[in-house]
């Protein structure tokens, strides 16, 4: 697919409306192919409300970049900085790209981006994050990123556990 050049930039207060439907959008289309359950229901309005998204904003140990092209929000990514994974101080916590416009670069973009900003920030541009081990669109696009695969961690939704795969780019 073609590449799709969307200016990156950090985001706004005012951009938090936007971030929530996104994150609530993409969340539910790449894990709740069964359907809505009650777990699934609270955990999305929980961590991806308009409040919860205002708050990682205004979070001095993130930073929330987005991908817009015509007052159209494509994508997003949340930093995280400070504890880490092997001394690495940079975690994406989340990288969602609106699946209409997967595979046009804006997630190579963003993951370009967060590693400035993790230089900037930390000295370093090592970053990590975990993926669920179920999700092999996910998995395969991180590793044709360059990222090595250094584990597992969980992931506890409504008590039961989900696999993640811990991933460094160094």
């Amino acid at each position: 697919m073609a590449p799709i050049t969307t200016p990156l930039r950090l985001a706004a207060p005012a951009d938090a409306p936007r971030i929530a439907a996104l994150g609530i959008f993409v969340w539910l289309h790449t894990y709740a192919s069964d359907g809505i359950s009650d777990a699934i229901a609270r955990h999305v309005l929980d961590s991806l409300n308009e409040t919860h998204i205002a708050r990682l904003i205004a979070d001095p140990a993130r930073r929330l970049i987005v991908a817009e092209r015509d007052n159209t929000l494509l994508a997003y990514a949340v930093l995280r900085f400070g504890g880490g994974h092997r001394g690495i101080r940079c975690e994406i916590e989340t990288l969602y790209v609106h699946p209409g416009f997967a595979r046009h670069g804006i997630g190579g973009a963003l993951l370009h981006r967060a590693r400035q900003e993790a230089l900037a920030r930390c000295g370093d541009a090592a970053v990590w994050l975990t993926v669920n081990a179920r999700n092999p669109r996910a998995l395969s696009f991180y590793q044709a990123q360059g990222f090595v695969d250094e584990g597992e961690r969980g992931f506890e939704l409504d008590g039961t556990q989900h696999l993640n795969r811990l991933l460094v780019l160094a």
